[in-house]
């Protein structure tokens, strides 16, 4: 259907449309649906005309011999009052399935606890998300969705029910275009050969979105709050939510209206700078929101100084180097450290403001589970005094070094006494940081046979390289390079 056709259609007409693609696929396509619903208002949209569509073929008296899986994935990150609507929007469909006998399955998704937003950030040191590195889409949502589709659909064969719209953006358009199968209303769907996409308000605005929603009951979700929660993050005295819903509303042709605020993590840092939807939700008035927006604004802020002040020269994962390796010796960095992880300096100071900033909520943004986990990746780097557990016992949590298993008690005991006979010396200390010469403890007491594939450099030598950094290029400088183990 052309674009230029379908905007000049009534929103009822457009609802036919997208019902009947709905129909066609279902009856005539062997392959099961799964409908991505995160809880916004595009999403709300698909949910409202799948169940109508089931509805009217129950009417026909055909057979639903299908099932459709309605699928949220929750990053465990939202704002309250999003997370309390999504919960009740999921617990209400699945009710309003179970009670009209339609072939629906709600699930709820979670990210494992290794992938929490927390762990990752704070535990991991995983710089906060851009569009080069954006690994929060992945861990928070990707990875959870993909385990539950390859339950239900063990051949990858479905049919992928989403709410993307070309008005979105030009990028997005040229993507769908790209996409669409020829002759037919399906896209390719890039990670599953043998699934396709469907988009029934494909060529739907922003206006339909919610034109439509207001005329639908609040019997599966809370379209009022939906809204109230779109428009209160545009800020109230934005003139993009100039338009609003039922009851002698009117809806303003020609404005965005709010489909510009976000409906996701508090945290998200893809919004560079400041976020403007946390600075609507405070403006009216949300509760604590303000005690959110500071935290969260504080750790963009205190992450965004550069390198040389915020990332460390290992791996968080392997402890060893990573060079640039691109191009040659015409690539400025060519042969440079490459930055890597958030340095521990940083992930206690924004642990123990989020432990602060929990105890002045009635609310659980971090878990026990959380704090083990960072507590463990910490230890990887040289916390050999459990500083995480230390934080956390000031905020009522009770842990221990029984906390830990006795593998990494025992790493602990070893690492304490071999860096006190070993590593306590004038002479080291004069040439390796304290914080170095801990990690190298620790990770000799876990494998020293592997101890020559990690890096840990001198003071000299992590300047140089810092210095690198702030000028964004290989400075040509030898400097002798000491190994500690010169000094065993």
């Amino acid at each position: 259907m052309n674009f230029i056709i379908m905007k000049e259609l009534s929103i009822e007409e457009k609802e036919k449309i997208a019902l009947e693609m709905l129909r066609h696929y279902y009856l005539n396509d062997t392959r099961p649906f799964c409908v991505a619903y995160s809880g916004g208002k595009d999403s709300s949209v698909l949910v409202y005309l799948t169940i109508k569509m089931l509805e009217n073929l129950i009417k026909e008296d055909k057979i639903l011999d299908k099932d459709v899986l309605i699928i949220n994935s929750n990053t465990l990150a939202e704002l309250p009052p999003v997370l309390k609507h999504l919960e009740n929007s999921l617990v209400k469909i699945q009710d309003y399935s179970d009670l009209y006998k339609l072939p629906i399955k709600v699930k709820e998704v979670k990210p494992e606890i290794k992938n929490t937003l927390n762990v990752q950030l704070l535990g991991v040191g995983m710089p906060p998300p851009s569009n080069q590195l954006r690994w929060c889409t992945d861990k928070l949502k990707v990875f959870p969705i993909d385990k539950e589709i390859k339950e239900n659909f063990p051949n990858g064969e479905f049919i992928s029910v989403i709410g993307t719209r070309r008005d979105e953006s030009f990028s997005r358009e040229a993507r769908i275009i790209k996409k669409t199968v020829k002759d037919t209303d399906l896209k390719l769907n890039d990670r599953y050969k043998n699934a396709s996409n469907l988009m029934p308000i494909e060529f739907w605005s922003t206006k339909d979105v919610w034109e439509y929603l207001f005329k639908q009951s609040n019997n599966l979700m809370d379209i009022d709050f939906l809204w109230k929660i779109y428009s209160d993050a545009s800020g109230k005295d934005t003139k993009e939510c100039t338009f609003v819903g039922a009851g002698g509303k009117h809806i303003e042709e020609g404005k965005i209206g709010c489909g510009v605020s976000r409906f996701g993590c508090w945290q998200c840092y893809m919004v560079r700078d400041k976020d403007k939807s946390l600075d609507g939700l405070m403006q009216s008035g949300y509760e604590n929101i303000d005690l959110y927006k500071e935290y969260r604004d504080w750790f963009w802020d205190i992450t965004q100084q550069g390198w040389e002040k915020t990332r460390d020269v290992y791996s968080h994962r392997h402890q060893g180097r990573d060079l640039y390796n691109k191009g040659d010796e015409t690539n400025p960095k060519y042969g440079m450290t490459m930055p890597k992880g958030l340095t521990l300096k940083i992930r206690k100071e924004a642990f123990s403001k989020l432990l602060d900033l929990q105890s002045k909520l009635n609310e659980t943004i971090i878990t026990e589970k959380d704090i083990l986990l960072i507590q463990e990746r910490w230890l990887q780097e040289g916390d050999l005094t459990l500083t995480a557990f230390k934080i956390a016992k000031k905020y009522k949590y009770k842990f221990s070094s029984y906390s830990l298993s006795q593998e990494q008690r025992k790493a602990i005991k070893k690492a304490k006494l071999f860096y006190k006979e070993k590593l306590n010396k004038k002479e080291i200390k004069k040439e390796f940081d304290i914080a170095t010469l801990k990690r190298f403890a620790i990770q000799y007491s876990i494998n020293s046979d592997k101890i020559k594939n990690k890096f840990f450099p001198s003071k000299k030598e992590e300047k140089h390289i810092r210095k690198e950094w702030k000028k964004q290029k290989r400075i040509i400088n030898h400097i002798k390079f000491i190994n500690i183990m010169e000094f065993l």
